[in-house]
């Protein structure tokens, strides 16, 4: 069976992206000492307009841009199909986040704060994207389960 790449189409500039997980990092750890719903409501918003074919509305974005033209990193394009994956995976964490400091859950706030964290860290440090990763293997399942579904039309039981 042949391998498929989970491919989008749009490309994004990695350093970009590394930008803007360290700035996840910094504000969820920020809201994590904090127990800030506040906080965590804005990663949601910046998650969500990534996410969800809004990212002109992205302060992370439009920082992390800002910051690669500064320092004049060199532009490395990449596809941009896991990286939305992970931002909605990220929309879904902040907001659970969000919920659970407004009513004072703090381990559960601790532990997701903890994961986002050490997501979003390595990203920034490594260029190891997690959503990345499960978007790769989601549509590994699909596609084999398209391939299955597709092979069984032409079947007649009698």
């Amino acid at each position: 069976m042949a391998h498929t790449c989970p491919i989008e189409g749009t490309l994004i500039n990695e350093p970009t992206v590394r930008v803007v997980a360290f700035l996840i990092a910094i504000t969820a750890l920020a809201g994590i000492w904090h127990q800030s719903s506040l906080i965590f409501l804005f990663l949601a918003f910046d998650f969500y307009v990534r996410g969800f074919n809004k990212k002109k509305w992205s302060v992370f974005r439009y920082i992390g841009i800002k910051a690669i033209t500064v320092f004049d990193i060199k532009e490395k394009l990449i596809d941009a199909g896991g990286k939305k994956f992970a931002a909605k995976i990220g929309f879904i964490i902040s907001t659970a986040l969000m919920i659970s400091s407004l009513i004072q859950l703090s381990v559960t706030t601790i532990v997701l704060g903890g994961i986002l964290v050490l997501f979003a860290i390595l990203e920034s440090a490594l260029a190891f994207c997690i959503g990345c990763k499960v978007y790769t293997q989601c549509n590994k399942i699909l596609f084999k389960l398209s391939f299955l579904t597709e092979s069984s039309k032409g079947t007649v039981i009698k």
